[in-house]
């Protein structure tokens, strides 16, 4: 942090960032415990490095960005995306236990190394963000007739016969794939801004988004694996949709499409945990994350008082941050920095942390 700041410490500080990095980063690995292996994502590597950047800890986002390259891509991210699950081995040692890709990782990873360049003026870090884009698109993409370009899962596995893949509408965060267009708008980012948005709004027929699809030249079908729920991945795609920029051309459609779903927020006051796209029944409630991470989608929805409900049923379980709930701790991160104005996304997708202006001279 600069010296000089124009804020106490503690507001420049986020207590939430270093009570995760207390309990889930070793050495630059972002641990998830709740599987037996001690298992490392792509996924929580990325999360992690975007946090790193809105704390403006360039410590951490250094560790993690060096343990990332050397455990999961072989020791250079210009030549080789990331491995996706890394932890022990069947024989007892560490390393990668599977080596297919997770492309929404790998646009958070990318689009946290350009925007970290650019905050923190490292041109190394913009370059390696640029060329880690260039590669999801060259291995993470297809084309399906009558839509275009669309970005796959990972690298293998999601293509299921010609012009018939599957698809996940939370790995599309439409401010990360704006912000990479406006980086490269002589390849193909405005197509799967278009396709992915398409994609978005096309899954919700009855207002709620599924965990998976499967798309076709004909359209959008049930996935067959999870028969149209909607769970703890889909819980992400009501989250990036909140946190979009006001004046972003996208938002307006995809709040009212939501709105089925603010309806139940407004009856129940909970989040469920699962919910059946296609009959719109559900069950459970989820935890803090998912309590935390419909806030944006109510704030964009002008539900004021409802938000500050949900805020304060996650600020009374925010302890769970520190039992071993990673995947909950990271949703509660996302959400309660965005509504804490710690950042925030602009027209363009840049992310705009609040210590740019706050914390420095």
């Amino acid at each position: 942090m600069s010296e000089g700041l124009s804020m106490p410490t503690e507001q420049c500080q986020w207590s939430l960032w270093e009570s995760f990095k207390h309990h889930y980063v070793q050495d630059g690995r972002v641990v998830d415990d709740s599987d037996p292996r001690n298992i490392t994502t792509s996924e929580g590597q990325s999360y992690g490095l975007f946090f790193a950047l809105v704390a403006n800890d360039q410590k951490a986002f250094s560790s993690m960005l060096n343990w990332t390259e050397k455990h999961l891509s072989g020791g250079d991210l210009t030549a080789r995306l990331p491995a996706w699950l890394w932890g022990t081995l069947p024989n007892g040692e560490q390393g990668v236990l599977d080596n297919n890709t997770a492309s929404d990782s790998d646009l958070w990873i990318a689009y946290s190394l350009v925007e970290a360049g650019r905050v923190w003026n490292n041109y190394y870090y913009q370059t390696l963000g640029y060329l880690l884009a260039t590669r999801i698109l060259h291995e993470e993409t297809t084309k399906v007739a009558n839509y275009g370009t669309v970005l796959l899962p990972g690298r293998n596995g999601f293509i299921l016969d010609h012009d018939h893949v599957r698809l996940n509408p939370s790995y599309v965060p439409l401010q990360l794939l704006v912000r990479m267009q406006a980086l490269s708008p002589d390849y193909q980012w405005q197509e799967l801004v278009d396709t992915s948005n398409r994609l978005i709004l096309e899954s919700m027929q009855k207002g709620f988004s599924p965990d998976w699809v499967e798309m076709t030249p004909d359209g959008l079908q049930i996935d067959e694996k999870t028969k149209g729920v909607g769970s703890y991945n889909a819980i992400r795609t009501y989250l990036w949709a909140g946190m979009l920029s006001e004046n972003s051309p996208y938002k307006k459609a995809l709040i009212a499409k939501m709105q089925p779903l603010v309806d139940i927020l407004k009856k129940d006051k909970a989040m469920p945990e699962t919910l059946e796209t296609v009959t719109g029944d559900y069950e459970g409630n989820g935890g803090v994350g998912i309590t935390a991470a419909i806030i944006p989608l109510l704030q964009s929805s002008k539900q004021t008082q409802l938000a500050q409900y949900f805020s304060v049923k996650t600020k009374e379980n925010l302890s769970s941050i520190e039992e071993g709930s990673y995947y909950q701790s990271v949703l509660t991160l996302f959400a309660q920095g965005w509504q804490n104005g710690r950042y925030q996304f602009d027209t363009e997708g840049k992310v705009i942390p609040s210590w740019v202006a706050a914390c420095q001279k």
